[in-house]
């Protein structure tokens, strides 16, 4: 099956924050197949000088800027993740255009017989509208997120929970599934379980 790319099998990759989403993209990229990274995609459509920052900061102000210039994310998170309207108004600026970023990087790659792409907030309309043919989810325990939050990303413990409180519900995402991995574990244990589903995807 391929979607709106033709002959290309686009597959998300998704899970909540502190999953290991980027490990297991990590995975597919050792493994030769084109990746494309959401999270670089948002870091890249606000980087300095951007369209993208210039609009957070008509929106919330030159406080969200770091003494470089460039955007202090922390600053912007700990605004909007208690706030809906703040975050809202964040998802208006930035959606739009991390989702025509990545839909020119999956054309760009439309040669590839697969492309991998990481779309932390997935839904049906999502879906539809990337042309994704399957769906990998990656899952964690809540203890483990927070735990990875804290410990790894260096996150006060209330705005980890206020992220976490804003994730797509795992029941979204496990309906579209084909296949789920767990990363309770280690690196080594989740890559044993990404490198069977890359076997089945070359197997297709």
């Amino acid at each position: 099956m391929a979607g709106r790319l033709g002959k290309t099998r686009v597959i998300a990759v998704t899970g909540t924050i502190g999953s290991g989403k980027s490990a297991v993209l990590g995975f597919f990229a050792r493994a030769g197949i084109p990746t494309i990274s959401a999270d670089a995609v948002a870091r890249e459509v606000v980087a300095p000088q951007s369209m993208g920052l210039a609009a957070l900061v008509d929106v919330f102000g030159t406080d969200i800027l770091s003494e470089d210039g460039s955007l202090d994310r922390g600053r912007l998170a700990r605004l909007v993740f208690n706030d809906d309207v703040g975050r809202m108004r964040l998802n208006q600026v930035t959606h739009p255009l991390i989702r025509s970023r990545i839909l020119e990087m999956l054309q760009e790659m439309s040669d590839s017989p697969v492309v991998v792409v990481e779309i932390p907030l997935l839904d049906d309309h999502t879906v539809a509208d990337y042309g994704i043919d399957d769906v990998l989810v990656v899952r964690a325990s809540t203890e483990r997120v927070l735990q990875r939050l804290v410990e790894d990303r260096g996150m006060d413990p209330s705005d980890a929970v206020a992220r976490m409180r804003v994730q797509v519900p795992d029941a979204v995402r496990d309906q579209l599934a084909r296949w789920s991995v767990s990363n309770d574990g280690d690196l080594e244990d989740l890559e044993r379980q990404v490198a069977g589903v890359i076997e089945e995807i070359k197997m297709h």
